[in-house]
């Protein structure tokens, strides 16, 4: 075969742009991964524009959700297990270090604030055909590299099923097998990480390393359910005797599941039977989802508390050890609206560390017979495969998807077939030989673009009407809790002259449109849709300049991977898009604001004679978006402006007394 079918990258000039729009179009060489799509025609097409949406509920209330996650793989640092960690490094540490996850055991020490808005909302912008998150802006995911840069997992070794060979590796198993039911016979409960660790802690037993080991896989999510299960002691019997094991793509793996899992009963929550009988819907996570939570806060400079200083050789999580969270009121919006914000490439500041991967200059490295196992992982992480996890779980792996997080540029991704084979096929896959002659490191502080053919696409493939978007939103009540400044809410403008729905390297469609709002308490008198000739008593007329059409990103993909449990089902998803971070209200401003009809007919000179009243208004809007530019919140602000509605009310109630006044100029009545 053809080894440039088989390569993993494809070099070749191009046009290329910004991918947040603020550049021209720019011939140079430019670095792919494959799969590349070599038409914008069929299955590449419906990769987006057939992606059908998913309702969602339609307030972003987590809280107020009848919802109960469980995350059993995101554990808390018990003070014995912190205790057994550093009585076994002084013992241990260089094994672990040989086989790759002595971070990885490290970073259990860590205590990770959870943060369940930001896990929810991150969870609803889950692709489970892509396995890639979809946002307004663009497509990232969670990858090999941050699995193994933020987890300290290895990506490279033997497969988690791997079985034990020789007999005395056998005979530790049975060992381990027979300690398992002590925790049952001593005090008649489930063999738990907490039985485990008083059986074993300071025992000075001859299988205590394995039985660290089995705790710990346990801890991070190996084990199905929470406890210390048969299935992780024959990896820890390999781990304790120095062979590595690939423990990367099987924790990738199951994190895909679980966001997989959560998006579907979120999805749920907007069935009619659950809204009507008022169930409450569970969900158990069992991978260490707090990878996920992390992953947010590397990438997202909007959502991302202030880090801890650490030392060099700490582990990354060390970074998070106890960080609270930022109060961030809509998670939904905020990630809407985080294009400018969004770090491609975060872990190029720790380029010290890592220093194969993000060298100081591009270079080029020949593919030699033996590299070492830096390489063999770089080019892993590259590289579109098969993800083989615990109980025969299999996920496709594209990362041709997601290119810029890896500094490369960004091309209309190819569609990858199915896979329907054996684990042990997948794993063939996965660890298949090299054809590259050569690798390509970008420049650390290089950011790759997309190509002006993927910014066409991306338009075509994700643009429809904001109007559309507010019908296919989940209609719901809202809890009977008293609201809070819901009845003054005004939408703003975008005034930056770009649109987060056009894509780089392409101009904006502006059209005028006009807009009116009842400024009151009760939002229920607030028309839908098109309906109303006229303006009604009580409303402000305001021209707007906003885009003729909103955005969604849609993905219909044909050719997803069906795992052996079939958790790769067709589910489409629907995603908002937000202009420019700006110009477009929350779902419950779109329930609220009314178009006016084109049959209606506006008198120019009265809304001339409206504009100097409302000047000294606008110049405050301004001004509070500037002030109040980094938070996002359904309740307290309107749109992605940052426009902060307890800070108007008392413009509102002059407004109304501006009104008032009008009124009495033109009607000379009060």
């Amino acid at each position: 075969m053809d080894e440039s079918v088989l390569s993993i990258m494809e070099v070749r000039e191009d046009f290329m742009v910004s991918p947040t729009g603020d550049s021209e179009p720019a011939l140079r060489t430019a670095y792919f991964l494959k799969p590349l799509a070599k038409s914008l025609d069929g299955a590449v097409s419906e990769v987006l524009s057939s992606f059908v949406s998913m309702p969602l509920p339609a307030m972003f209330e987590p809280k107020e959700w009848p919802l109960a996650v469980h995350f059993k793989g995101w554990s808390y640092p018990k003070e014995k297990w912190v205790e057994w960690v550093d009585a076994l490094q002084l013992r241990y540490g260089s094994v672990w270090k040989k086989v790759g996850i002595f971070e990885a055991i490290m970073s259990t020490k860590c205590f990770i604030v959870k943060d369940q808005n930001l896990c929810c909302g991150v969870a609803e912008k889950w692709c489970p055909e892509t396995n890639t998150f979809l946002f307004p802006w663009g497509e990232a995911t969670v990858t090999l590299e941050d699995v193994m840069v933020l987890g300290g997992y290895p990506v490279v070794g033997n497969p988690v099923f791997t079985t034990l060979q020789s007999q005395e590796m056998r005979e530790v198993e049975e060992k381990l097998i027979h300690a398992r039911q002590e925790p049952w016979r001593r005090k008649k409960g489930k063999a738990s990480t907490s039985a485990w660790m008083d059986l074993f802690v300071n025992s000075r037993s001859e299988i205590e390393h394995e039985a660290f080991l089995a705790t710990w896989l346990t801890m991070v999510g190996f084990s199905p359910n929470g406890l210390v299960s048969k299935f992780v002691f024959p990896i820890a019997v390999h781990l304790a005797r120095g062979n590595p094991i690939a423990l990367g793509p099987a924790v990738l793996a199951t994190i895909y599941k679980d966001l997989t899992l959560l998006k579907k009963t979120i999805v749920g929550l907007t069935e009619k039977q659950v809204l009507d009988d008022k169930l409450k819907l569970e969900v158990t996570l069992q991978s260490p989802f707090n990878l996920v939570q992390i992953w947010v806060w590397e990438r997202f400079k909007n959502l991302q508390p202030k880090p801890r200083l650490i030392n060099h050789d700490d582990p990354m999580l060390f970074r998070w050890h106890k960080v609270n969270a930022l109060k961030i009121d809509n998670v939904r919006l905020a990630l809407d609206s985080a294009m400018e914000h969004f770090r491609w490439r975060p872990y190029v500041q720790y380029a010290g560390k890592f220093k194969v991967f993000y060298p100081e200059n591009e270079t080029l490295v020949p593919v030699e017979a033996d590299l070492d196992n830096e390489l063999v992982s770089y080019v892993t992480c590259l590289r579109v495969s098969v993800l083989v996890g615990i109980q025969s779980t299999i996920k496709r792996y594209l990362p041709h998807r997601v290119a810029m997080q890896f500094g490369m540029d960004q091309d209309v991704p190819g569609c990858v077939p199915k896979f329907y084979g054996t684990k042990s096929i997948a794993w063939k896959n996965y660890c298949r030989p090299l054809s590259d002659r050569d690798l390509y490191f970008p420049a650390r502080l290089f950011e790759g673009d997309v190509t002006t053919r993927y910014a066409k696409w991306w338009k075509e493939s994700v643009q429809v009407s904001h109007q559309d978007f507010a019908m296919n939103v989940v209609r719901q009540k809202r809890s009977s809790r008293p609201a809070t400044h819901h009845g003054s809410r005004v939408s703003k403008a975008n005034t930056n002259g770009n649109d987060a729905d056009v894509p780089p390297g392409f101009s904006p469609k502006l059209g005028s449109t006009v807009y009116f709002r009842q400024f009151g308490g009760d939002d229920s008198n607030a028309g839908e849709g098109n309906s109303g000739a006229g303006i009604p008593s009580g409303f402000l007329l305001k021209r707007l300049k906003t885009v003729g059409s909103g955005s969604f990103i849609e993905d219909g993909s044909k050719d997803g991977l069906k795992d052996d449990e079939n958790i790769d089902a067709d589910v489409p998803t629907r995603y908002k898009n937000l202009s420019n971070q700006s110009s477009v209200a929350s779902t419950a401003d779109y329930e609220n604001v009314q178009r006016i009809p084109s049959g209606t007919k506006l008198v120019a000179k009265d809304i001339v004679e409206v504009e100097p009243w409302m000047r000294g208004l606008e110049e405050d809007f301004e001004d509070a978006n500037v002030r109040n530019e980094s938070r996002v919140s359904s309740e307290s602000y309107i749109c992605a402006s940052g426009i902060k509605v307890m800070d108007l009310e008392q413009r509102i109630n002059r407004l109304e007394t501006m009104i008032k006044k009008l009124k009495i100029l033109k009607f000379g009545q009060s």
